[in-house]
């Protein structure tokens, strides 16, 4: 008898959300399985963010429960929801501008610290000892998204790109057991795109951490997703490996079109071919 396959990281059932009147989230399952990659797509106003933000209670859900390694985290506060090891970044970058990278990245770490406030007033030996464990931490974590250069520089001096990766930088610095990315590949060149999809794959392979990610650039989505979920209207239209999502007519009819859907089949083959000769 096969061994039976070990439950979900992440799990969403029956997750409804409405504003008012709107109805912006509707009967959604979730299921996301441990050390991979899952990616959420559709059109605009699908309600991709929503569910996002019902998972990290940024709002609360309507009706439905939300399981993180089978405890269930709906109704818990948003620090709560952190605690228990999830980390997410945002549509438009969220940053402390006036600060530098380094220091948005220790920003990250503040549920990790335990030192007291009057620990940190008078600056006894332990307080010293964690805040330099913490800046060791950050400087580590900005040279594991590549911006290691950066560390110094203001957020609001630095390119748009290497925004994005402080943003994955502080959010992984807390070492949570799931990553969420919304729109992490937004604004990007197709060069800064392809070195997304391999930083994602480095969080996943050597972080160990689950990484789901909203996305519209098909071709980071199709290189990177292991499983896609297509939301339309609020709800969930299908769901299934990249190459399932590609041939659905549902998805193609709803959101790729024929002609996007051969284009990114197209070049997410040549990238493949490209990768085997390197």
């Amino acid at each position: 008898m096969p061994d039976a396959a070990p439950p979900p990281l992440l799990a969403v059932r029956g997750l409804a959300k409405t504003f008012g009147g709107v109805v912006a989230v509707r009967d959604v399952d979730l299921a996301v399985a441990a050390g991979s990659v899952h990616a959420i797509i559709g059109p605009n106003g699908a309600g991709k963010t929503t569910v996002f933000n019902c998972i990290t209670a940024f709002v609360p859900p309507t009706a439905g429960e939300i399981r993180l390694a089978d405890e269930r985290i709906d109704g818990l506060a948003a620090h709560a929801v952190a605690r228990h090891g999830i980390a997410r970044t945002y549509q438009n970058v969220r940053l402390f501008a006036d600060m530098t990278a380094v220091e948005n990245v220790l920003v990250g770490q503040h549920r990790r610290l335990k030192a007291s406030f009057w620990e940190a007033v008078v600056g006894t030996r332990r307080c010293r000892a964690e805040e330099a464990e913490a800046h060791a931490r950050a400087h580590d974590m900005l040279a594991f998204v590549g911006i290691a250069r950066r560390a110094g520089t203001l957020a609001r001096h630095m390119p748009y790109g290497d925004q994005r990766r402080l943003e994955i930088a502080r959010a992984l610095v807390g070492a949570p057991r799931l990553l969420m990315l919304d729109e992490p590949a937004a604004g990007m060149n197709p060069a800064e795109g392809q070195a997304l999809v391999a930083l994602i794959d480095r969080i996943r392979g050597e972080l160990g951490v689950t990484v789901v990610l909203i996305e519209h650039h098909m071709r980071v989505v199709m290189a990177i997703a292991e499983r896609i979920t297509v939301f339309d209207r609020g709800a969930v239209l299908a769901e299934g490996t990249p190459a399932e999502i590609q041939a659905d007519e549902r998805v193609i009819a709803a959101y790729l079109g024929r002609r996007d859907a051969a284009a990114t089949a197209a070049a997410v083959e040549a990238a493949k071919q490209e990768a085997s000769v390197a």
